[in-house]
């Protein structure tokens, strides 16, 4: 699809992009290609597309895929997805803010959509799709970015993979390093593996952003990678450190956790962290055996 083209079906719609909602159309047909591909979708998979937009990934994904359920929140682009609702009987769509939006559920009840190739009529197979785990695409704004990816690592059921096109910085910001490590950096490997499969330029999109993309895979685990005990009380203590990150990590946690002095010093003495050291500086190693050390 060349800009002309998204022009014409923009104009056959009535639509424009809405800058409220982050819109910028990916029109490069070798991207699209690229993302289906790193996502590596079959025919025995279920697929929860995020923001599917004008619909030119989602026909891709439907080609392919067991079964897509796109959400997508902007209403105006209700009549694109009814348009392909017609053309593949694989597809199902909500028009709704994905962060509120219980997809779990959705999966779980779209295990009834027929089938590509299954004929008219034919009752849905009982059973969630979830037991067979379903895998993330989306190409989403890349202002929620943080908080799509926070929820999909920290659901019940998590995806098998989550394959998305990002800001650049974004995605090169989760495959960080100790050094420069962040709290979505760290929340993403503590569950998952994330690469950055391949770079997008701003061209590739109408209209063009100011920055480039990058299409980003995490393959996910069932468990975290370490013992990190209660959930809720080890981000709480990353996010009380994060929120001081320029601070030596010796005052953060006197400061951010109210901890005595004495307190702060013996637990980074038994977890081999230097007091002088900045939150983004400690691997997760680290922040797993400091956190475990805390009662909050």
């Amino acid at each position: 699809m060349d800009i002309d083209q998204l022009k014409n079906l923009l104009q056959r719609y009535g639509l424009k992009p809405n800058f409220t909602y982050g819109q910028n159309f990916l029109i490069d047909d070798i991207v699209l290609e690229d993302i289906v591909d790193a996502a590596e979708v079959t025919s025995t998979d279920t697929v929860l597309e995020i923001g599917p937009g004008i619909g030119n990934l989602t026909r891709r994904l439907c080609e392919r895929a067991g079964s897509v359920l796109s959400v997508e929140k902007d209403p105006a682009m209700l009549p694109i997805l009814k348009a392909i609702k017609k053309e593949f009987k694989n597809f199902r769509y909500e028009i709704s803010d994905i962060l509120g939006f219980d997809f779990q559920s959705a999966l779980v009840q779209g295990s009834g959509p027929l089938q590509r190739g299954a004929p008219e009529g034919e009752k849905p197979v009982l059973g969630s799709p979830l037991r067979g785990k379903y895998k993330v695409v989306a190409n989403i704004p890349y202002y929620i970015t943080g908080k799509i990816l926070q929820m999909l690592v920290t659901a019940k059921v998590k995806p098998s993979s989550i394959t998305i096109l990002t800001q650049k910085e974004v995605a090169r910001n989760v495959i960080a390093r100790a050094g420069g490590l962040s709290l979505l950096a760290i929340s993403v490997q503590l569950y998952g593996d994330p690469e950055i499969v391949r770079i997008v330029p701003a061209r590739s999109f109408y209209p063009a952003p100011k920055v480039d993309s990058a299409v980003l895979k995490i393959i996910l685990h069932d468990k975290p990678k370490y013992d990190i005990g209660d959930e809720k009380k080890f981000f709480g203590v990353l996010r009380a450190c994060f929120a001081g990150k320029r601070k030596q990590i010796h005052n953060t946690l006197r400061d951010n956790l109210v901890l005595d002095k004495d307190r702060v010093e013996k637990i980074l003495a038994d977890s081999k962290i230097s007091p002088a050291a900045r939150p983004q500086e400690l691997t997760i190693e680290q922040w797993v055996s400091l956190a475990g050390k805390i009662k909050i």
